[in-house]
């Protein structure tokens, strides 16, 4: 009972992240950008303003811009790119941190995104104040050399796809291949933690075309208006310059209406 209940809490305190540390050279190449050399290859870089402004105090004071960097894995699915958003740096490394060392704990599997190639996705766990629910970020990180299975939705057939998991992993990044590579599982459950799903706004009812509204205009009425209405003279004159002026206009639709009832449904 007290094991079980054990197994329980565990499960229940796991939650998605992706988390490591990176070291290179810290350049500012705009009000608020900037990129990380690591080993030849360059890394945009990412992070709050409250974070940015320590940020460019430490580059403007340390002239070799070497830092490590806390980092969350930002993997571009449409550019395929990789960058950092960063979440902490220090001048010299932490304790009990290895470099290019990472944590992913996500979902293992295929996204319509990149076929060939299988993600850990990590969903989020809550949003910012500031994001909408409507719109914001998932985290889909390819990892090279992990050999399970991963999960593939088949909407046609659900039962015969593989189970879907959650995997705590550790995985190495190797800046010159611009990838992450399978080290080894830290955990594994089919129990997908809490995560927010993204909510769609539903799609307010097309408004009728003018084509629809046409057929559903009755024209026998519409052309005996316009016989009657033609016979009283009120087509005739024009209505900009010289010609019908604005009282004598209003004084004939005004008696039209009086003497064609058909007129009035027309208009209405």
């Amino acid at each position: 009972m007290v094991a079980a209940k054990k197994q329980q809490t565990t499960e229940s305190t796991k939650f998605f992240q992706g988390v490591g540390l990176i070291y290179g050279r810290v350049t500012q190449y705009d009000e608020q950008k900037m990129t990380v050399e690591i080993e030849g290859q360059k890394f945009k870089l990412t992070c709050f303003k409250s974070l940015l402004k320590k940020l460019i105090s430490t580059l403007e004071t340390n002239a070799e811009s070497f830092l490590y960097l806390r980092v969350y894995p930002q993997f571009n699915i449409y550019t395929q790119q990789l960058g950092f958003h960063v979440v902490g740096f220090f001048t010299s490394q932490p304790k009990q941190s290895m470099v290019n060392q990472f944590l992913l704990a996500g979902v293992w599997q295929y996204i319509p995104q990149l076929p060939d190639q299988p993600v850990m996705t990590i969903y989020r766990n809550e949003l910012r104040p500031w994001e909408s629910p409507y719109k914001f970020r998932i985290n889909h990180v390819p990892v090279v050399g992990f050999a399970e299975q991963p999960y593939f939705h088949k909407p046609k057939n659900p039962k015969s796809a593989t189970p879907r998991k959650f995997y705590e992993l550790v995985v190495s990044f190797i800046p010159q291949q611009q990838e992450f590579q399978f080290v080894l599982v830290l955990d594994s459950t089919e129990k997908i933690p809490t995560y927010v799903k993204r909510k769609f706004k539903q799609q307010k009812p097309a408004s009728d075309s003018l084509a629809v509204k046409v057929k559903r205009m009755n024209f026998s009425v519409l052309q005996k208006t316009a016989a009657k209405l033609r016979e009283s003279g009120f087509f005739e004159g024009k209505i900009a310059g010289k010609g019908v002026t604005k009282e004598a206009l209003t004084a004939r639709i005004q008696d039209t209406l009086a003497n064609h009832p058909e007129a009035v449904k027309a208009l209405d």
